[in-house]
């Protein structure tokens, strides 16, 4: 277990590095776009497309590291009232349920990386390939479903409960 929590760490640790890089480059495509619109009067048209997509990676990576402490699916007003026996089974089955939500999306974000591929579809201002901006789901997902299982092992066997 320590090993696969060393693992889930550096995981964490190198998500928490990409969302750092990913909120610094929004912010300064945002700041340069506006300047450059109201001092020389030019847009930089690309940044629309760097935003947006780089965001939907924020939004996954974000909510994945939210899953990690409990926090993304915590709607405690029912589970809360339950008896201390039925705590387990009730984030047991959050977790199942919240897993199989997001493995739907890492299998249509799959979907839709492999169809970008296979037809070669590039974005409109950049000519990038829009697969690279679609991977960002899955990865994003893929962290999602790694997360909720960490939070799950470490609430039933208790490490959660020893931090608190």
């Amino acid at each position: 277990m320590k090993v696969y929590k060393k693992i889930m760490n550096a995981v964490a640790a190198v998500e928490k590095i990409i969302l750092i890089v990913t909120m610094l480059l929004i912010l300064v495509l945002t700041v340069g776009n506006v300047f450059s619109r109201k001092v020389i009067h030019r847009s930089w048209s690309f940044t629309e497309e760097l935003v947006v997509a780089v965001f939907v990676l924020i939004t996954l990576l974000a909510a994945a590291l939210a899953a990690r402490e409990g926090e993304l699916v915590s709607l405690t007003l029912f589970t809360d009232r339950l008896p201390e026996k039925l705590k387990k089974p009730s984030v047991i089955l959050i977790t199942v349920l919240s897993i199989a939500f997001t493995a739907i999306l890492f299998k249509y974000g799959m979907d839709k990386v492999i169809t970008q591929l296979e037809n070669g579809k590039r974005t409109f201002v950049l000519n990038w390939p829009e697969w690279i901006f679609w991977s960002f789901v899955p990865i994003g997902a893929g962290c999602m479903i790694l997360h909720f299982v960490e939070y799950c092992l470490d609430f039933c066997l208790g490490d959660k409960e020893e931090k608190r």
